[in-house]
């Protein structure tokens, strides 16, 4: 029998099965066998001796359409996202008003233009938003919201809406999330309000700056304190299990080791909350931060960032994601570090800087690379076995990597709409050869060669 696709002779990484050489291919979107190497043949082949074959790299954190439009970032961030082996993106938005009217508008600007399949998690805003979520849910087939943190009190200004964001609106969402009969995932935003308004300019706001000093990057670890970053995780996740809802609590971008410790002693005492951090937490610290790495919350001390490793490493930490967001230097810079837009593109560069500064440094195992970068955030996002894995009957999402590939990072290589990244310049050592997306060959030895259009909106519950 020929298959459709076969990647020969690579080192499959399975965290339920362990690792191991063999084939595997595809027919259509899914895997349709894995044997042992040298056995299959396929329409396509890909040579994969001496590299490892992963399960495609999921992002559960981005935030297409922020600063270019949701139909330009589709094509250009996908198509980046191929060259760094990601093969499914979430990406959390938020608008007042109705999701039940606005929702057809982003899946036609979406569908045309994704090269990798994504999901849409929705930010919960108003009293309207609690009304729809059975609609989100059983219509539109998402069932991912976030909680955002850094907007209580300040909602109603920057938004419109007639509400507050105080805990009583989110004990009401909290419920309805925990009463739908599918499977539901809360993003938590973790902050405390009343302590970084107090300590700083609040940022979600226009206000007029006219102090002519320099601000650096220490302003913005000032402004955002480690110690409010776990306390507001920690009430949140509170709130949530007092309605048997930890379980499904996910807080994304932890960035301090106060965090970290506080979850792993939550899971201690049987909480169930699931932590994220990014890959600028890792890979950065804020003595090399400047402009380009302004975003919240910020990147700390080198004792957080080896903190956070440890926590990835032991279990505490599930999820790896990047907060990725398309901008330019033109729209990013401003006059100081905190006049600067938030966020920077990152997608492209989380598997390789999770092999590079992970996996080579000895760090994690490959295992738990494949863990924290595909398996965890498909089950976190009810997207599993569909995704996260390579199992037969799966969808055909593979990356194929040469852990030993150096290249040094650029705008160019990364092939997205941005003209500069957090990391320009660094060497990092672990890159993809091959990315496939459902069973269609994408990247190859540095071109992409998939189809704008190909990737489709996954519902959820699979």
């Amino acid at each position: 029998m020929t298959h459709d696709l076969v990647i020969s002779g690579g080192t499959v990484v399975s965290p339920e099965h362990g690792t191991f050489e063999a084939d595997v291919a595809a027919d259509g979107d899914v895997i349709s066998a894995i044997a042992s190497p040298g056995t299959l043949e396929g329409d396509t082949e890909i040579d994969a001796r001496g590299n490892h074959v992963l399960p495609g790299a999921i992002d559960p954190h981005t935030h297409h359409g922020i600063y270019r439009g949701l139909e330009a970032d589709a094509e250009t961030e996908s198509r980046s996202d191929l060259v760094g082996g990601v093969t499914t993106i979430g990406n959390y938005f938020r608008r007042a008003g109705s999701y039940e009217d606005s929702m057809d508008g982003y899946f036609e600007e979406a569908e045309p233009n994704y090269y990798h399949d994504y999901f849409f998690s929705l930010g919960l805003l108003s009293w309207e938003h609690i009304e729809e979520i059975p609609y989100i849910v059983e219509e539109l087939g998402i069932t991912s919201f976030k909680w955002y943190k850094n907007y209580k009190d300040v909602a109603p200004e920057k938004f419109g809406v007639d509400n507050e964001m105080h805990d009583d609106w989110a004990d009401a969402f909290i419920q309805a999330l925990a009463a739908q009969d599918a499977p539901t995932t809360l993003g938590h935003h973790s902050e405390n309000m009343e302590i970084t308004s107090a300590l700083g300019d609040n940022p979600y706001l226009d206000i007029e700056r006219d102090d002519d000093e320099y601000r650096g990057y220490e302003t913005l670890v000032e402004q955002f304190p480690d110690y409010a970053e776990a306390q507001s995780m920690t009430a949140s996740g509170s709130l949530a299990r007092q309605h048997d809802y930890d379980d499904s609590f996910y807080a994304v971008h932890i960035s301090a080791g106060r965090t970290a410790d506080e979850l792993a002693m939550l899971h201690d005492a049987s909480w169930d909350i699931v932590g994220e951090t990014c890959t600028h937490y890792l890979a950065l610290t804020a003595e090399e931060c400047d402009e380009r790495h302004n975003v919240n919350p910020p990147v700390r001390s080198k004792a957080d960032q080896e903190t956070l490793w440890e926590r990835v490493a032991d279990g505490t930490i599930s999820c790896i994601g990047t907060d990725h967001c398309a901008n330019t230097t033109e729209t990013k810079i401003g006059d100081d570090v905190p006049d600067s837009a938030p966020g920077f593109p990152s997608s492209a560069t989380m598997l390789p800087l999770m092999l590079s500064a992970g996996v080579n440094e000895g760090r994690i195992s490959i295992e738990r690379l494949v863990e924290v970068t595909s398996t965890n955030t498909a089950k976190a996002f009810n997207l599993y076995p569909k995704k996260g894995t390579v199992r037969v009957g799966s969808d055909a999402d593979l990356v194929v990597v040469d852990a030993t590939e150096t290249k040094t990072v650029t705008p160019e290589l990364l092939q997205g709409a941005a003209d500069y990244s957090p990391y320009e310049g660094r060497e990092v050592t672990g890159w993809p050869t091959h990315t496939v997306v459902r069973g269609q060959l994408a990247f190859a030895d540095g071109e992409v060669v998939g189809e704008q259009g190909y990737g489709t909106h996954v519902d959820r519950p699979v």
